[in-house]
């Protein structure tokens, strides 16, 4: 695939570039990003961004595995955060993919990744990518969970993380699923510290 911009009067998604390296290694020395981000190496150094903009992005797009967007605001250039869909392989008639996401400390709570989470979402389905996603994140995550629930995920449980940590754990995960035809209401069934905020 070719990666493609996807855009609304409040956000900008497109490629992460070279020159965003120096914004994502400071975001993640934040310390709730190796608490919650399974693949994140930890200590997280600037050559890990680097190497996540130049070789990770644009390998997972060109072969297909993974679409990986910057999150700008739709006026300034600074980075805000990262969202990814990751794409399914084999069979098209069961073609689920999963989304991922964070966003810069300082950036949160704007609602930032609810649109960013449709953009991305109204193009995995309109391209026929994928007839459903799953979304998890390690159990107590409320920031996470919270987001993917207002933009219309299902909660489905919770169970060993899909990914293994970089300890090689699969620690305790909420999930949940989204299907092209859901109307993205906020459902109930969430744990309730999730519906509390």
């Amino acid at each position: 695939m070719h990666p493609v911009e996807l855009s609304s009067p409040l956000l900008r998604l497109d490629q992460p570039r070279p020159d965003d390296a120096q914004r994502v290694f400071e975001y993640c020395q934040d310390p709730v990003m190796p608490q919650y981000l399974a693949r994140l190496p930890w200590p997280y150094r600037l050559e890990d961004a680097t190497g996540f903009i130049t070789g990770y992005v644009p390998s997972a797009w060109a072969n297909d595995q993974e679409c990986t967007w910057a999150v700008r605001d739709s006026a300034a250039p600074e980075l805000l955060g990262v969202i990814s869909l990751s794409v399914p392989a084999g069979d098209a008639a069961a073609r689920a993919g999963s989304i991922g996401f964070w966003v810069g400390a300082a950036h949160r709570g704007r609602g930032l990744m609810v649109e960013a989470q449709r953009l991305v979402l109204d193009w995995g389905f309109s391209t026929g990518l994928c007839d459903s996603v799953h979304w998890e994140c390690v159990a107590g995550n409320l920031a996470s969970a919270r987001t993917a629930r207002k933009a219309g995920f299902r909660y489905t449980g919770q169970g060993p993380a899909g990914v293994a940590y970089r300890d090689g754990t699969h620690p305790p995960s909420w999930k949940g699923a989204l299907r092209a035809a859901d109307d993205r209401t906020p459902l109930a069934g969430w744990p309730a510290e999730v519906v509390g905020a």
